[in-house]
């Protein structure tokens, strides 16, 4: 296979010995196909030799061979040529590349002449012709490794090339050696990467960090620079040969571009409709229609009482939606001191304050940038603010803090709050324009004490998730504790039942949690003593018969729709009216 691959210098090595010789040469490969020849056997290259001519012997045997008598000698009475065969006298050796055959080169007379000056200088010919095949397996070791090379090259290269960060090599003149599809991007350059090989760098990006690094000898690690108002990270490696520099290597990612992908991996997180968990009328009501605004990109105002999960339902929103591949970015407006939350919303300029860092920092607004942001808290939000805002969401632009320049961005808000805005605006503490500008579309999440049905519901899952988290069996509550949580009131919501439950898997010494475990999370005047209106069985019994009421309510009380929910609760229709009828 190399031979033929290699087939112009066979030949000419061929050439060189039939000069050299006075004599003809061939040469053929381990299938016995002629890869070179001179002579009678110039024609014949491309064509295969007999199969069972002396050259199968040499493959097969893998020493020299002398013919005295071709034609005649018993290697040749197989020979399909033999009757026809133009050689006098023949001298054929293996060529032995990595221990296996590969091929063999023969040197052969033609007339009487050149036979009997081979014969006498039979040890000169064996030797010569024994040098010239190992000069051949040379080649091939050669061959292979420059095939190799070259295989590796362009895999190098395609690797490269598609390197999500850019990649530049320059020589100590700095001269462009090699260039990165990525690096041409950041640089803004439209030219192809083979056209600016040898091109002198200092000419579009002068002071480069690169350039540095080559004139002072030293090596950077993640340092930034600046690029034609783009802040970049690069890391410079220096090449040397001999103790000398002879090139440096620099790759390089745009700052803003990787910050806003770790906020994009860090804050989208997971959450979607099926993570609400919930039976009643009022969650599934809520579900399905946060599900219908999902599909656009109307502005949605979430109101509800602290932990009742609205940073759940505005990522469920935003994973629902066209915008799922890019950021989902979250703020509480209340957590951030006032004199940040400007800049943490909408970023800073070069040298906006004392402290700020030299390339200036995107806000939140930019990070999401064809995302959505999440505004929590927003009844919080400082009255000077909220008119920034409100410019932000009419024009689609901002400007940064100590900045001059306008940004344009493409994002979806989702403000939420515990407060009742309405309030705040007649107290003129939240700003009515604003306000309008928000609930676009209202959502409101009842407690958790206006859909008791759904207490069972979470219960069952969060025990198993913290079962599972703390590596505990626990099976549920005792009757005693269960009555309790069924009539708290919950102030905390959602929130609060999943703080509980976690508080008594962590104390809990048996497969059931009992009241003692959780009395601790409870101020006394939330005893299981101040419930001693119902029983477990008349609550069980109650909430039965809401949920069987809440579907008839879906399917119509009429007997298809009492059929429809019997099916769906999978219970015959005589114990879906017993249900009814239990007081």
């Amino acid at each position: 296979m190399f031979l033929q691959r290699m087939s112009k210098s066979v030949q000419q090595i061929a050439d060189a010995i039939a000069t050299a010789l006075g004599a003809n040469v061939t040469i053929v490969d381990n299938n016995l196909l002629r890869v070179a020849g001179t002579g009678p056997y110039f024609q014949k290259i491309g064509e295969e030799a007999p199969q069972r001519s002396v050259f199968a012997q040499v493959l097969k045997q893998m020493r020299v061979i002398i013919i005295a008598e071709p034609g005649e000698n018993p290697l040749c009475l197989d020979c399909a040529l033999k009757q026809n065969c133009v050689e006098t006298y023949e001298i054929c050796a293996p060529i032995i590349c990595q221990e296996s055959v590969v091929g063999v080169i023969s040197i052969f007379a033609s007339d009487d002449q050149q036979k009997k000056v081979m014969i006498e200088k039979n040890k000169q010919y064996i030797n010569f012709i024994e040098q010239m095949s190992n000069l051949i397996a040379s080649k091939i070791g050669e061959y292979r490794l420059l095939e190799e090379i070259t295989t590796y090259n362009k895999e190098l290269d395609i690797i490269i090339q598609n390197l999500n960060q850019g990649v530049l090599s320059v020589n100590v003149e700095g001269r462009i050696k090699h260039i990165n599809k990525k690096a041409l991007s950041l640089l803004s350059l439209p030219n192809s990467p083979q056209d600016l090989i040898g091109a002198e760098l200092e000419e579009f990006w002068p002071g480069s960090l690169v350039l540095k690094a080559l004139a002072e000898e030293k090596e950077f690690y993640e340092e930034e620079e600046l690029y034609d108002k783009k802040h970049l990270l690069s890391t410079v490696r220096l090449i040397r040969k001999d103790k000398r520099v002879i090139s440096g290597v620099a790759t390089f990612s745009d700052l803003d571009d990787m910050q806003k992908s770790v906020y994009q991996i860090t804050s989208s997180g997971n959450g979607s409709f099926a993570d609400i968990i919930g039976i009643s009328k009022k969650i599934i009501n809520s579900k399905r229609k946060a599900l219908q605004v999902a599909a656009h990109d109307s502005t949605v105002l979430i109101t509800g009482e602290s932990g009742t999960g609205k940073e759940v339902f505005a990522r469920a929103i935003h994973n629902g939606s066209s915008r799922a591949n890019h950021p989902f970015i979250a703020i509480n407006c209340s957590a951030i001191p006032e004199s940040l939350l400007e800049s943490e919303l909408f970023g800073y300029a070069t040298g906006a304050f004392t402290g700020a860092s030299r390339r200036g920092k995107p806000g939140k607004f930019e990070l999401a940038h064809q995302g959505t942001i999440f505004l929590d808290e927003i009844g919080d939000m400082p009255l000077f603010l909220q008119s920034k805002l409100l410019r932000v969401l009419q024009d689609k632009t901002l400007i940064r803090v100590g900045g001059i320049s306008t940004v344009d961005i493409d994002v979806r808000v989702i403000a939420a709050t515990n407060n009742d805005l309405e309030e705040l605006i007649a107290n003129k503490m939240f700003r009515k324009d604003l306000y309008y500008r928000l609930n676009v579309i209202p959502l409101r999440l009842a407690p958790l004490r206006e859909k008791r049905e759904d207490i069972p519901v979470l219960i069952e899952h969060f025990i198993y998730l913290y079962s599972e988290r703390f590596q505990k069996e626990v099976a549920g509550f005792t009757p005693e504790a269960m009555r309790f949580l069924l009539a708290y009131d919950w102030p905390g919501n959602v929130r609060e039942l999943e703080n509980v439950i976690e508080y008594g898997i962590n104390f809990c010494r048996g497969s059931y949690i009992k009241m003692e475990d959780i009395q601790g999370r409870f101020k006394a005047s939330y005893q299981i003593n101040s419930k001693k209106g119902s029983t477990l069985k008349e609550m069980v019994q109650s909430y039965e018969r809401e949920v069987v009421k809440n579907l008839l309510d879906k399917y119509g009380w009429d007997e298809r729709g009492k059929e429809k929910a019997a099916v769906e609760l999978d219970i015959s229709r005589a114990t879906l009216y017993r249900k009814l009828s239990q007081n």
